[in-house]
């Protein structure tokens, strides 16, 4: 790697400077055992050790030394993660890793799995200056908030927890993989949508506040097609929802498609957010690995989904909704739309209701190319949302209902 730049970018990377690489980076992540890092930005090469919990800085390495993992940048993807904004897939090492290639890791992928989080915050020190980020939203006042959880009881004997706020038509909100109806706190809360709608959000089985088996230590969850819509119609059923617009991100997304197409006539409308007709590549065995902290190892792994300028406060209570769930979920979920659901999305017909798909700019797991197919080969419109990530309900609500308030309007 290393491609030659003109002006501050190429004075920049010849004279990198090692010195924001501190103990501090190290603050919150797990104990594990020591590991070092060779670190190549352009043609710079830098060793860097953990030794007992401390940052060890050994600058270019000499024909004697050994690391556990090599991580490489080029010159030109430098320039583009410096960049303020930065381009999708160049917003935190993570993202580098999955949109240009994970040969930039060489040695023991078992180290980098663990020092991943680590990684991710080397690069954003070494990167230096603040992102620009919008404002976080207004502190909610004291008292309890609007919304309300309980829990309901299927008829196969499955609790699921359900949350609702609001009076008006439903809209029935789907959370992403490895998450919960957390990231629907922002709709829940907000006049714009209550006034207008009950929003009604559940934790799937397995997730969050809902029960999973009770011989969940001895089974590995894997979530399909057929289990998944089942699922979301029953509760739809159980809660007597009389034709919700259906709203769902990311997996959420990818079975509202589903849904829409299949089942179109029990909806008024469906919401598609990051939904992609499925994603290969989010299936990743160090998601749920006895020598990986799944917990630090996925709050990395979604992190650069999230868009730069997204606040600071959503976006941590995002990565902590991912960092808080149970071992194996977020990859029994990926099992769902990165290998059971392609085949049958590929086969998928028109939508039977109206169907919106939006895409934010910084996904690169559904990008906009893979949600502009879906939409064509449904029939929905595409709706691009500039300067928003992943988990636009959930990093920046604000954000969100710039686009959507319109479109539920319309579906009123």
């Amino acid at each position: 790697m290393g491609l030659e730049l003109a002006g501050d970018a190429a004075e920049r990377s010849s004279t990198l400077d090692l010195e924001p690489l501190t103990d501090d980076l190290l603050a919150g992540l797990p104990p594990g055992p020591d590991w070092s890092v060779l670190l190549e930005i352009g043609a710079e090469r830098h060793l860097v050790r953990v030794v007992d919990g401390s940052v060890r800085r050994e600058g270019p390495p000499g024909i004697n030394a050994t690391w556990d993992v090599g991580f490489a940048v080029s010159d030109e993807e430098w320039a583009d993660f410096c960049a303020d904004p930065p381009p999708r897939g160049a917003t935190s090492a993570q993202a580098l890793v999955a949109t240009r290639g994970s040969e930039r890791i060489t040695g023991r992928r078992e180290v980098w799995a663990r020092a991943a989080p680590a990684i991710d915050r080397f690069l954003e020190a070494l990167r230096g200056g603040e992102r620009r980020r919008r404002p976080d939203p207004a502190p909610a006042p004291p008292g309890f908030g609007p919304s309300v959880g309980r829990y309901l009881h299927l008829d196969d004997g499955r609790r699921i927890f359900v949350e609702t706020a609001g009076d008006g038509p439903p809209l029935l909100c789907l959370h992403t993989a490895g998450a919960d109806s957390r990231q629907f706190r922002g709709l829940l809360e907000d006049p714009r949508v209550t006034d207008h709608h009950r929003v009604v959000a559940f934790d799937m089985p397995w997730h969050g506040r809902s029960d999973p088996p009770d011989d969940w230590q001895r089974r590995t969850y894997r979530l399909d097609t057929a289990t998944y819509a089942a699922t979301v119609l029953a509760v739809a059923d159980a809660l007597a929802l009389d034709q919700p617009v259906l709203l769902g991100c990311s997996m959420g997304g990818a079975i509202a498609l589903y849904l829409a197409a299949e089942h179109g006539e029990r909806f008024r409308g469906v919401c598609a957010l990051e939904g992609g007709l499925g994603s290969p590549g989010r299936f990743v065995e160090w998601t749920h690995r006895a020598d990986v902290d799944h917990s630090a190892f996925l709050a990395s792994w979604v992190g650069g989904l999230i868009a730069p300028s997204s606040p600071e406060g959503p976006r941590a209570q995002t990565l902590w909704g991912y960092a808080s769930n149970g071992p194996g979920v977020y990859q029994g979920d990926t099992a769902f739309y990165s290998v059971d659901f392609p085949p049958i999305a590929a086969g998928l017909g028109r939508a039977t209701c109206p169907l919106y798909v939006f895409s934010g700019e910084y996904d690169y797991s559904a990008t906009t190319e893979m949600s502009r197919r879906a939409a064509e080969q449904l029939g929905g419109e595409l709706v691009v949302m500039d300067g928003r990530g992943h988990f636009p309900m959930a990093e920046d609500p604000d954000g969100l209902l710039e686009y959507l308030l319109p479109v539920l309007r319309g579906l009123r």
